[in-house]
């Protein structure tokens, strides 16, 4: 990024977190790196970054596979593919029963569903059901591995409420690949409380999942996974929105409310979300289940990973764009002569043939929040998310890292009793981290020092931590075991995979 070129790092965080400093370097050789420092952000910045193609697209909606007509067995093949994202062109991919990204699975809660996966790939996979309340057994950690031409069935037994998760590989080594290639999906949790609320349940017309990626075109075709050094410090950013596995997407929605569930599948991209002309739009959801009530905003941040359930009002209008901005990975790299680069999410046209039978509740759930008794007998724990640059013996970190421990397989970082309650302080150096959580959801009780915003005072399982701590609260009600533990981990592929993870068990 810019900053990197106009800018040397000299006084590296300390252990205390102290803040580096940055001094401008002099003479000839700031000339010289300012000069090639515009260079190659010009070069980056006119190729594809920020544009929108002119080619539009129906939005792909994913086939919803409904468990209870499923009869609660539900089988997924885990294949290579080969997709069409421009026409005529097609771009080697992989996908769950399909070319790109998998099914919808809507699940229950209270009900016990057999998942089978059939792994057609030439190499090893896992699935991780992201964002649900299972044990350590079934996660679809790295430790579940699916052999190449081998099959694993799984039974998720559902307890929690309703919400938005998904599920995607975490095979050691191989997770930003896979997931790059396409293997994603989403489950939708329902319980009677979300059949009862009066929101949009069209599913594919005014309940519409939005997979967020960004991916390379070269000549139409996509650029398969490969990571520089750099790139693995940074994360994989790359310059093209795609939607559902569609390029530049619209969708034909009622002239009412609709419901867009947000998922941001993206390698390590950050985004802000909005509505042209700043239209307003509602929170409801977080990534575990509903808010209490809905919450006015006009835009909407997401790291990699979190989950989000927006509504819009479309009445009275003939289309309204949602758009994102492409945000800097660290705040510090803002540049102050060129904006963000901007693409358009999807465009929502308006068609008044269909039927608009959704509206938005004054009252959505009623959230049971933790006490401060439950705050003052947590066990406590404290994690730092470690990044060390290029000279990373300065304290004798590792490069990536979390309490300076690299993710190894055969380590377990924390034990965990069954039922306790556990504050985590939680922070990261050298840039912002999305930090998740396996197997339960979490209450934020400070971010940044400061008690959350109403939008997030919700059920959440990721995070993004800075270098002010953030609180959260939890308790663990599934087992795992040191054969098949937990993990926390960054949720840029890039640092997991480099070891910003680590593995906890949760023991009676």
């Amino acid at each position: 990024m810019l900053n990197n070129w106009l800018f040397k790092t000299q006084g590296k965080p300390d252990k205390g977190g102290k803040e580096m400093k940055k001094v401008l370097l002099q003479g000839s050789l700031l000339g010289t790196l300012m000069l090639a420092g515009v260079a190659a952000y010009l070069i980056l910045f006119l190729q594809d970054t920020g544009k929108t193609y002119a080619q539009e697209n129906p939005l792909q909606i994913p086939t919803l596979i409904d468990s209870l007509e499923a009869d609660n067995n539900i089988e997924l093949a885990i294949q290579d593919g080969a997709n069409e994202f421009f026409a005529g062109i097609k771009s080697d991919t992989k996908g769950f029963g399909q070319s790109y990204l998998g099914p919808t699975i809507r699940l229950y809660k209270g009900e016990t569903t057999r998942l089978t996966y059939r792994n057609n790939l030439t190499e090893n996979t896992t699935v991780h059901g992201h964002g649900l309340h299972v044990s350590g057994r079934v996660d679809g950690g790295p430790q579940g591995k699916i052999l190449a031409g081998q099959s694993l069935s799984v039974d998720l037994p559902i307890v929690q409420e309703a919400g938005t998760s998904w599920y995607h590989p975490h095979y050691m080594g191989k997770t930003g690949e896979q997931v790059h290639a396409g293997l994603a999906g989403l489950y939708i949790i329902e319980d009677e409380n979300s059949q009862s609320l009066p929101l949009p349940k069209a599913y594919g017309v005014d309940d519409i999942p939005l997979i967020i990626q960004d991916r390379t075109f070269v000549d139409g075709k996509m650029k398969p996974y490969k990571v520089t050094h750099r790139q693995i410090l940074d994360g994989l950013v790359e310059e093209t929105l795609v939607i559902n596995g569609t390029v530049n997407p619209y969708h034909q929605a009622p002239a009412g409310w609709v419901r867009l569930r947000l998922l941001n599948a993206s390698n390590a991209r950050f985004y802000r979300f909005f509505f042209t002309d700043d239209a307003p739009f509602y929170k409801i959801a977080t990534e575990g289940g509903f808010l209490n009530k809905p919450v006015a905003m006009t835009s909407l941040s997401m790291s990699p990973g979190e989950r989000n359930e927006i509504m819009v009002n479309l009445a009275d209008l003939t289309s309204l764009s949602l758009m994102a901005e492409f945000l800097p990975m660290d705040p510090e790299d803002q540049t102050w002569f060129f904006e963000n680069p901007v693409q358009r999410v999807i465009d929502l046209r308006v068609d008044t043939s269909l039927p608009a039978n959704g509206t938005l509740p004054s009252k959505l759930n009623d959230i049971a929040y933790y006490q401060q008794a439950d705050i003052d007998n947590a066990v406590r724990r404290d994690f730092t998310m470690y990044m060390e640059d290029e000279d990373q013996e300065l304290h004798g970190h590792n490069l990536l890292s979390i309490n300076n421990v690299a993710m190894q397989m055969d380590v377990i970082n924390e034990q965990v009793k069954q039922g306790d309650m556990e504050l985590w302080m939680v922070k990261g150096e050298m840039m912002p981290h999305p930090f998740h959580v396996h197997g339960v959801s979490f209450q934020i009780i400070t971010h940044n020092g400061q008690p959350p915003a109403e939008a997030d005072r919700g059920w959440k399982d990721t995070l993004v931590v800075t270098e002010e701590p953030t609180e959260i609260l939890m308790r663990f009600d599934h087992l795992a075991s040191q054969e098949f533990p937990y993990m926390y981990h960054c949720h840029i592929f890039e640092h997991e995979e480099s070891g910003m993870m680590g593995q906890f068990t949760v023991t009676q």
